[in-house]
């Protein structure tokens, strides 16, 4: 159980307010049955049973020992192998040489762990993860039987790709062909080692740690072999592609998790929604894990499972969503793949069908589904602009050779990252078989290249390889920035040659040494560091507060540059940006309405300084992409700043109609506007749908056509489409809720139809009232009857507002 208890994660389990609370999960265990308790006198390895693999631990080098690292055990060399001495009927055909001697014998057996979720008929025992040929034969069996029912060859009988989803099959520490896989990938027979699998000291307790982190590289590297690149083989032989993900939370099993996605076609994180208390900072490592490898390898695509939501039910607006999405593509997705959306083969039963507890409610049922495109406009034009070009990256962050990005994130950001650069994780198989020093710069087969490599995460402890490897690229004219590493956690490296190679390398602490043709900068301070070798910050802000939290992410383009740029706070910043641009003009293009416009800006030394407001949890792209008119750069350009100014408020009573069959009147008509759930008539009071608000205004006085009329509908809840005359003039679904509707307006009177939709919230707490009519059919639990109504409506003011 541990001494303490984990702390909270939020996004996970905790709900929306009001939800019924289903705990899909179950309680975590607060006390332990001992079924078996075991006292030793000779020494043991400490926590042995997590360290051979039978258990899973976040941090394998913050295990404690239980006494001194050079404590003797057991010799290697006075352990004998009995395994040909053994019956076919067990016994032991063996005479103990004089002495005392415990023998120990191995066996092993299946987890009992079933696939999940799948219908009975489909669920069955876990495939040997471990074993290349097993999942092979599962995978082949599984396509030809999808095969023979679509009556025909991948892809052109409608199936493309494959998506192996989070890993979730617990801990495994064993396969048929271990030893001899150990002896391929580690270079030695552990036979004599594997009494400390059973917590016997083998040679020093030092040694024994040794073996079982080489025990659990080895099992890591399976994985990763013999699964991952299984499942990508068999699908490329079928014409398929594969959407891969790996542990995405924390550390379900052994492996790493660059490594299991360097196999796929598309790497794929997730992301799940959250509320006030934030993302989970494990789900950002697995995203940011995802599209190191794809700019590393150059697949491009990053995907990742997206807005996943639990005990939630319909909770989520395309406002509520936004922050979360931007959340996504500032850390490299540009392909999200939304979950879920459940098929809803039923008209008669709204809203629906559900996944269980979990998903975002994505389907044709969703209250504000007939009002959704310029919402899923705005993920398609950022998705599709974030995949344009390269990713642009000065720092490889080597992040150790022992925890898995989710692991170093479990529970907080590292906060080693840069935040004025770009960068992305890479490990020690990407610095031996993809990474190599050209002209300076850390260049990968792919074309991604860098400006540093940055030691960070659990790099303290180095394999002996990996330091030889990091050596050579510093030869080579590498920026290597980092503190030195101590020592090696395998047990066949040398210490000696471990020893030198630091001396070589590494200066005293904050001092800079030229190796070769690099250099070796001895410090953790990656940004200073960096400014020190002379590279310059591709991002920075001056102007905002203190807590300022502005992301980006920096496409090279091939003729000029595009920069994401999200606003993280719940308020509007101002700040003038600094970017590592010069010789284009920047533009701002708003992904959420297709519109680019000109900014002002200067140019000081290698950067382009903008300023720019950014609302509320904000985001757009400044874009370099017209060339400069003086010489090769631009001095400065201003462009004229708007004035707006509040013509008119439309105060006349509102006549609306209500979607027929959601429990509300035909119609109503409002004096003033208010919240729906403020109503004192409970049919419209637990209304959820379409309500279409309708007036009559005249044209402003004081309006000069040729300028901007926007009409701003003030506070929406929590879609609005927008007619004027009959003509389709747009739909918000964000704040500001303004159009512009100068173009439909008319002399004289005006006819104004607002259709607005909220959410399924209201009309679910409506249905849990005591003697309700239930109007809302659905099939899983949703809202207890004192949880709180959503604000709903059009709630206004609604203004006329000029802009000059």
């Amino acid at each position: 159980l541990g001494p303490n208890p984990a702390p909270p994660r939020p996004g996970l389990g905790g709900g929306a307010l009001g939800a019924v609370p289903i705990k899909f999960f179950g309680d975590p265990p607060t006390t332990a049955k001992i079924t078996e308790l075991r006292l030793h006198t000779e020494a043991v390895v400490d926590r042995f049973e997590s360290k051979a693999g039978f258990a899973i631990e976040g941090d394998y080098y913050a295990l404690a020992a239980a006494g001194p690292a050079d404590e003797q055990g057991v010799a290697s060399a006075a352990i004998r192998d009995l395994s040909s001495r053994l019956r076919p009927d067990g016994s032991l055909d063996w005479t103990p040489p004089a002495g005392r001697w415990r023998i120990l014998r191995f066996g092993y057996s299946l987890t009992g762990k079933t696939n999940h979720p799948a219908s009975p008929e489909a669920t069955g025992l876990e495939v040997d993860k471990f074993d290349g040929a097993a999942v092979r034969r599962y995978l082949e069996h599984y396509l030809n039987g999808y095969r023979d029912t679509v009556g025909g060859a991948f892809p052109e009988h409608g199936l493309r790709a494959l998506l192996t989803d989070s890993i979730e099959v617990g801990a495994a520490n064993w396969t048929p062909r271990m030893v001899e896989q150990f002896k391929t990938l580690r270079g030695y027979d552990p036979t004599p080692w594997l009494p400390a699998l059973a917590g016997v000291v083998v040679g020093s307790r030092k040694q024994s740690d040794a073996f079982l982190y080489d025990f659990r590289r080895t099992l890591g590297d399976l994985m990763t072999r013999e699964h991952y690149a299984t499942v990508a083989a068999v699908a490329h032989e079928n014409g398929l592609k594969v959407y891969g993900e790996a542990l995405e939370d924390q550390r379900p099993v052994l492996g790493d998790d660059l490594a299991m996605r360097s196999h796929a076609d598309v790497p794929m994180a997730a992301m799940w929604s959250y509320g006030s208390g934030g993302a989970r900072s494990t789900l950002l490592g697995d995203i940011k894990g995802a599209a190191s490898v794809a700019h590393v390898f150059g697949q491009n695509l990053v995907a990742a499972e997206s807005l996943t939501s639990a005990n939630s039910p319909w909770a989520f607006a395309p406002a509520d969503l936004r922050p979360i999405i931007d959340l996504e593509f500032a850390w490299g997705v540009n392909r999200p793949v939304i979950h879920t959306s459940v098929h809803q083969p039923l008209d008669d039963l709204q809203p629906g069908l559900t996944l269980a507890i979990f998903g975002q409610y994505f389907n044709r049922h969703e209250t504000w589904a007939p009002l959704a495109k310029p919402w899923v406009d705005y993920l398609s034009r950022t998705s599709f602009l974030l995949q344009q070009g390269r990713y642009f990256a000065d720092v490889a962050y080597f992040h150790g050779e022992e925890a898995p990005l989710t692991a170093l994130y479990g529970f907080a950001v590292l906060p080693d990252t840069p935040k004025q650069y770009g960068w992305d994780f890479v490990n020690a198989e990407m610095l031996s078989t993809q990474l190599e020093v050209r002209n300076g710069e850390l260049v990968a087969k792919s074309g991604a290249s860098y400006r540093a490599l940055y030691l960070g995460g659990t790099s303290a402890w180095m394999t002996l390889p990996t330091l030889r490897r990091i050596a050579a690229l510093v030869d080579g004219g590498l920026k290597l920035i980092g503190e030195a590493p101590t020592q090696s956690p395998a047990l066949g490296d040398d210490p000696q040659e471990f020893a030198a190679l630091v001396a070589r390398l590494w200066p005293a602490k904050g001092e800079v040494r030229s190796v070769g043709r690099g250099k070796v900068y001895a410090s953790r301070e990656l940004e200073g560091s960096l400014a020190r070798a002379g590279v310059a910050p591709d991002f920075a802000l001056a102007g905002g507060r203190p807590d300022s939290e502005v992301l980006f992410v920096h496409r090279r383009l091939p003729d000029g540059d595009a920069y994401f740029v999200n606003n993280r706070q719940p308020r509007s910043e101002k700040v003038a940006a600094r970017f590592r641009v010069i010789g284009l003009r920047p533009e701002i293009w708003h992904a959420d309405t297709g519109r680019a416009e000109p900014v002002t800006f200067r140019v000081e030394g290698e950067h382009t300084v903008v300023p720019l407001e950014l609302a509320a949890q904000d985001s757009f792209f400044v874009v370099f992409r017209k060339p400069g008119t003086v010489g090769s750069t631009v001095a400065s350009a201003v462009v004229p700043k708007q004035a707006a100014s509040v013509l008119a408020e439309l105060t006349a009573p509102w006549e609306v109609a209500f979607q027929a069959g959601r429990g509300a009147p035909a119609g109503a008509t409002f004096s003033t506007l208010q919240g729906l759930e403020q109503h004192t008539d409970l049919g419209i009071r637990y209304f959820s749908g379409i309500a279409t608000y309708r007036t009559t205004f005249k044209a402003p006085k004081g309006w000069h056509r040729g300028n901007t009329l926007l009409l701003d509908l003030g506070r929406v809840g929590d879609v609005a489409e927008v007619r004027l005359n009959g003509e389709l003039v747009g739909t918000v679904w964000k704040a500001p809720y303004q159009l512009d509707i100068a173009g439909a307006l008319k002399k004289g009177s005006n006819q104004l139809e607002v259709r607005v939709a909220n959410l399924w919230v209201n009309r679910l707490i409506g249905d849990a009232q005591p003697g309700a009519t239930k109007v809302a059919a659905a099939i899983a639990p949703t809202y207890l009857p004192t949880a709180p109504l959503r604000p709903s409506g059009l709630m206004g003011p609604v203004q006329l507002v000029e802009v000059r």
